[in-house]
């Protein structure tokens, strides 16, 4: 059978994840710039491209930006996405789409959310995840092949202020609460599976089970930053620094279990992922990793107490 032939739009963490997983795969891929607000520039890049499969991890992701900045993070999120759909429908590509799962509240570790539940949205990032959902799904051919992928909190063994685990090295405060997540490794793998069967309709894409920031903030500090300081903090006193409230959720990954492909249990891939991660910041060259460190910071300053211990790193 002859090999997919990818176009990716998003040049953030998963699409760049992708492209050089793709790479390592021999399967072609190219990460595109191309303002998906725009239909006719879609149109044109992926008629230039002609692939096979269009996958978009386009977005606005940050819920303070998108908060703020509303008409454009729908202008983004959701007719952009919907811009995509458009032009896969009208050319018969298997078009694939990554959403969120943090359109649920889950009540408890099980609570758990599955395809069918109803979206209960805490942020307007989250409602514009919820509503491009539901416009790809609108006024589209009955032949249309299309994916919806719901991540959470994707992590990795990559050393880069995108990834999640890079972040909470800069935390104070963690709460205890249950959160499923997604080990982007893992993903990769996922991936090829969905591309061999090419399946429709909607996927929770996460690991087995859960954990909590607490729990990760002690293994971050076991296995990377001894001096790391870990505060347990309520969900109370979390809502009261974060400018938007975070949700807890978490996935049932039974429908992704049901097509063979092999889930690992979240806390024990995360205790590989952040061994590794734990490697490659210490092979890491210094200028970069103290580049990637510092965007880090700032970010996190922006929603929450930020140490000091991170800057030993860098040392």
């Amino acid at each position: 059978m002859e090999k997919d032939k990818v176009l990716i739009f998003g040049n953030g963490q998963i699409g760049n994840f992708y492209n050089s997983y793709f790479a390592e795969q021999n399967i072609k891929s190219e990460i595109t710039r191309a303002d998906i607000t725009d239909i006719k520039q879609v149109q044109k890049t992926i008629q230039k491209y002609n692939p096979t499969v269009v996958i978009n991890t386009a977005a606005k992701t940050n819920l303070e930006w998108c908060g703020k900045n509303r008409l454009e993070a729908f202008n983004v999120n959701v007719l952009g996405a919907d811009n995509i759909a458009q032009v896969c429908d009208e050319e018969k590509i298997y078009f694939i789409h990554f959403s969120s799962g943090c359109i649920f509240e889950s009540k408890d570790e099980n609570d758990e959310k599955n395809e069918n539940s109803e979206p209960s949205p805490a942020a307007f990032y989250s409602w514009t995840k919820v509503w491009a959902e539901q416009l790809i799904q609108s006024n589209k051919s009955k032949n249309f092949r299309f994916l919806i992928l719901r991540p959470r909190q994707p992590v990795s063994s990559q050393a880069s202020h995108k990834n999640m685990l890079m972040k909470l090295l800069t935390f104070v405060n963690f709460v205890d609460t249950p959160n499923a997540g997604t080990v982007l490794e893992d993903l990769m793998d996922w991936t090829l599976k969905i591309l061999e069967t090419k399946p429709t309709g909607i996927l929770h894409a996460a690991n087995q089970g859960w954990t909590t920031p607490y729990q990760i903030g002690l293994m971050l500090k076991k296995y990377i930053l001894p001096n790391l300081e870990v505060n347990k903090i309520t969900k109370k006193e979390l809502d009261k620094i974060t400018p938007n409230r975070r949700v807890d959720t978490i996935l049932n990954v039974d429908k992704l279990k049901n097509m063979g492909v092999e889930i690992k249990p979240y806390k024990e891939r995360l205790k590989e992922i952040i061994k590794s991660l734990g490697e490659n910041i210490r092979k890491a060259d210094k200028e970069f990793l103290k580049q990637e460190l510092e965007k880090t910071a700032i970010f996190s300053k922006t929603r929450t107490k930020v140490n000091s211990e991170w800057k030993e790193l860098i040392k």
